[in-house]
């Protein structure tokens, strides 16, 4: 590993993890020291004439106008051997993934890397050698319609074999106290080299190093609060998983591995940074700036004539406000769907409870009571649907003051910026006791109040328990499902009333409850352990086997015509 002063290791954390990073040399030499593949492709002459006429456009800004231009003007060498699949077991796959990811809920962009872990679970579990694990991963990753069929160039084959066994041999020499980490860092690995995308990367960047100089959460050391900040942004802006951002963090801290010890040593100093004491009052924060980054990002993936359009402050409005209110109503889809695939899923894991919990306890214990059995079936999903339902679009006040920040964050002096100190801790404890034995004493009479009203609709004990579990999974659930309407929403511009704050307050503790069991539900998932153990392996084996027989079929076809 290339070595260098703490100092340097501050200027590089700054420079490119947070982004802030105008010179195009020091770029060059921070990415080769960081591999992080922003700027490995930049057209140095064509950039700093094109710089010359933006006056107006702080550096930051100039920085992403330069990485996004690179990465526009930068084709990828394309070999013509790819690697093909069969209708066929495509279809087959494709039925069993969309079933598979129906017992999980996760993140849209996160399903594709839950699968290759999944893949790589079975087929490491299987001991199958590290190049038929590579072929046969991208092979179901085109079964499943994760890519394109026929799209997944045939030389990407010996880089997955080598990051494979780059990881594998690190789990050997690591243990399983490692693996769950290791597993996880090396899909997240697999993820990127097949759909790696330089915007993606270079947006992390600069949003990061927009919110670095805006904001002061007592953090003295410019290297932690860098960090900390990225990985914010991280987990607010791009919404990656822990094992998305420790694999970004890794190639930071350990570009190549040589030795385990450091190599433990590297995922420590991740885990420590993951679980900084005042992460969660920062992700917080940064969330709320996140709703002007995002109608950027959109801006930059919708437009090709954003390098241009930005030079010119009123026609670059125009853009953003043409693309904001179409984002509005798509935002709207986008929340009926993930409540779609809530329902799916709590309706499914509600099925798997009913049939091995409650109706044996009812049985054993009692009598069925199918009024109960039905409402506790039907509860969660019509819940779930009722509190999405009314989803409210932004007003004109929200767009406008979107507009405005926008502009602040692409144009504004960054030599005057002002940061704004988060308040980490209120400094009147005494009422900060009195409202939470306050909160205390509320939920509790509302729980109470859910239980009586159970019995007197003859709930039985079980019966209870579960109907307060699915209360509190779906309230969270429709929670997250909810939060994807505010991407494009400005906390200020919320607007709640009188009666949605007196909800929010009535179902928070429910939603808190939710989150802690959601949580342990994903560790404990009974369909998720069917599929993977059951039914995944042998179906796998046999699209294998039927691929294998059609392809036979194919080539003595061929032999006849020829």
């Amino acid at each position: 590993m290339v070595g260098f002063s703490v100092g340097a290791v501050v200027g590089v954390v700054v420079g490119i993890v947070v982004g802030v990073a105008i010179d195009t040399e020091i770029n060059k030499e921070i990415n080769h020291l960081m591999k992080l593949e922003i700027i490995v492709f930049v057209n140095k002459n064509s950039i700093l004439y094109f710089l010359k006429d933006m006056p107006d456009i702080n550096p930051t800004t100039q920085g992403l106008i330069k990485d996004i231009q690179s990465a526009q003007s930068f084709t990828q060498k394309k070999t013509t051997e790819t690697i093909k699949t069969t209708k066929t077991a495509s279809n087959l796959a494709f039925l069993y993934e969309r079933a598979r990811n129906a017992v999980e809920f996760r993140d849209e962009h996160l399903v594709r890397t839950a699968a290759i872990e999944r893949i790589l679970r079975r087929r490491l579990f299987l001991n199958q050698d590290d190049e038929k694990i590579a072929k046969n991963l991208i092979k179901e990753l085109s079964w499943a319609r994760y890519f394109i069929n026929n799209s997944i160039e045939a030389s990407k084959t010996p880089q997955l074999t080598l990051i494979i066994n780059k990881y594998r041999d690190a789990i050997k020499d690591l243990g399983q106290d490692y693996f769950e980490t290791l597993i996880g860092v090396c899909s997240c690995e697999i993820e990127e080299l097949l759909t790696f995308n330089p915007v993606n990367q270079i947006l992390i960047n600069y949003v990061s190093s927009s919110i670095l100089p805006r904001i002061d959460f007592g953090e003295e050391n410019l290297q932690t609060k860098s960090i900390q900040v990225y990985i914010a942004t991280e987990r607010t802006f791009a919404k990656n998983s822990e094992n998305f951002i420790t694999y970004k963090l890794l190639k930071v801290l350990l570009p190549k591995w040589e030795d385990s010890k450091i190599l433990i040593k590297s995922l420590e100093t991740i885990k420590d940074h993951l679980n900084y004491p005042k992460k969660d009052i920062l992700r917080i924060k940064v969330s709320q700036m996140m709703p002007p980054f995002n109608l950027l990002r959109e801006i930059i993936l919708l437009s090709k004539e954003f390098t241009t359009t930005i030079t010119n402050e009123e026609e670059f409005r125009k853009k953003a406000l043409n693309i904001l209110e179409e984002k509005y109503l798509e935002t709207k889809d986008k929340v009926l769907r993930a409540s779609k695939r809530s329902i799916v899923y709590i309706f499914l894991t509600k099925m798997v409870l009913a049939i091995l919990i409650e109706i044996p306890f009812e049985i054993i214990f009692s009598r069925i009571n199918y009024i109960v059995l039905t409402v506790n079936i039907l509860f969660p999903p019509a819940l779930m649907f009722l509190f999405n339902s009314g989803v409210k679009l932004p007003d004109s006040n929200n767009t406008k003051n979107m507009l405005d920040k926008l502009e602040q964050y692409l144009y504004s002096d960054e030599k005057n910026i002002v940061p704004e100190y988060i308040e980490i801790k209120r400094q009147n404890k005494k009422s900060d006791r009195i409202f939470f034995y306050f909160f205390v004493f509320t939920s509790s009479l509302i729980v109470l109040g859910i239980l009586g009203f159970l019995n007197l609709l003859g709930f039985s004990f079980i019966s209870q328990i579960i109907f307060l579990f699915f209360l509190s999974v779906v309230s969270f659930f429709a929670f997250r499902v909810r939060e994807i309407s505010a991407d494009f929403k400005l906390k200020d511009n919320y607007g709640e009333s009188f009666l949605e704050t007196l909800l929010d307050y009535i179902f928070l503790p429910i939603i808190k409850v939710g989150q802690f069991l959601s949580n342990q539900i994903s560790k404990l998932n009974i369909l998720s352990f069917i599929f993977d153990f059951i039914i995944e392996a042998p179906l796998k084996t046999f699209l294998e086997i039927l691929e294998d027989w059609l392809h036979f079929v194919r080539v003595k076809k061929e032999e006849i015509l020829s």
